[in-house]
């Protein structure tokens, strides 16, 4: 029997489930095969691309859950989920439109995005290896840039962007610019396809994220977790009444994390998985 209450985990990438430095994931191996073997979907939810996001999606055995990509411009269905065949869904501005948009800015405001840096300024900026650079200049609903100018212009740079129907947003380690999109947003369109595919199960939802990027997903989120920077500082809020912040920054501390809530949920909720588990 299928169980009626189960989980759904939202989780940023980049300084969260993956090491800022490495990128690595490795600290949080086991916590995700206890998710795998409870048969909780764990939705990653990045900046990145649809194609960098394949392939970690693929290296963490998680391809049966549908992933957001380009801080909600995207969202990726498995097979099976919303249709016969795996399918993208856009939603926001495209690319192009934005380019427009910042081409008009530039006698004003100082600055450079992916588009201008190309494969070999991407891979300068994140320390990625070529292959995974060109995966990350494959953008259709944003466009990442660095901000070159003053810190006391953004907010005027901020307004000029939201006069073009646009968004601007930091992240860990870049300012993003979107259309009218939020990860957030695509965290409720992915819950509403799940309360639609299993009607009658009631879900709690985590989130974990670590920028005012992820905020909208945090706020959204029945136990939202926030992963702080590498010198321990949090750039996110967390609700008064719920959430928990990690110790240490990136796959460590989102394996602590996530470990506790889980814990807490199967000790209140006996079967929230779709497998039983005894907790210890």
């Amino acid at each position: 029997m299928t169980p009626q209450h189960r989980i759904l985990v939202f989780t940023d990438l980049d300084g969260c489930l993956l090491n800022k430095t490495d990128y690595s994931w490795a600290d949080a191996g086991p916590t995700l095969h206890r998710l795998k073997r409870l048969e909780i979907p764990v939705v990653l939810s990045s900046s990145k691309t649809v194609a960098e996001m394949r392939r970690l999606q693929d290296e963490m055995e998680l391809a049966e859950a549908p992933f957001i990509s380009e801080n909600g411009g995207a969202i990726c269905w498995p097979a099976g989920m919303s249709s016969e065949e795996e399918q993208v869904t856009y939603q926001g501005q495209s690319r192009s439109e934005i380019a427009d948009a910042l081409d008009g800015l530039r006698s004003d405001f100082s600055f450079v995005t992916f588009r201008d840096m190309g494969v070999p300024g991407i891979m300068e900026a994140t320390g990625l290896p070529a292959d995974r650079a060109s995966a990350a200049a494959e953008r259709h609903t944003t466009e990442p840039l660095l901000w070159q100018d003053a810190e006391d212009r953004i907010e005027a740079f901020r307004a000029q962007i939201e006069s073009h129907a646009l968004t601007l947003t930091r992240g860990g380690r870049f300012w993003h610019v979107a259309g009218q999109t939020s990860k957030g947003e695509a965290m409720e369109t992915v819950i509403a396809e799940y309360c639609k595919q299993q009607p009658g199960v009631t879900w709690t939802t985590l989130a974990i994220g670590d920028s005012p990027i992820d905020q909208s997903m945090l706020d959204r989120a029945d136990e939202p977790i926030a992963i702080p920077a590498p010198d321990g500082t949090l750039h996110v809020e967390l609700p008064t009444e719920r959430g928990v912040a990690a110790s240490v920054p990136g796959s460590a501390g989102w394996a602590e994390t996530v470990t506790a809530v889980l814990d807490k949920l199967c000790a209140t909720h006996h079967g929230i998985g779709a497998a039983d588990e005894t907790v210890s």
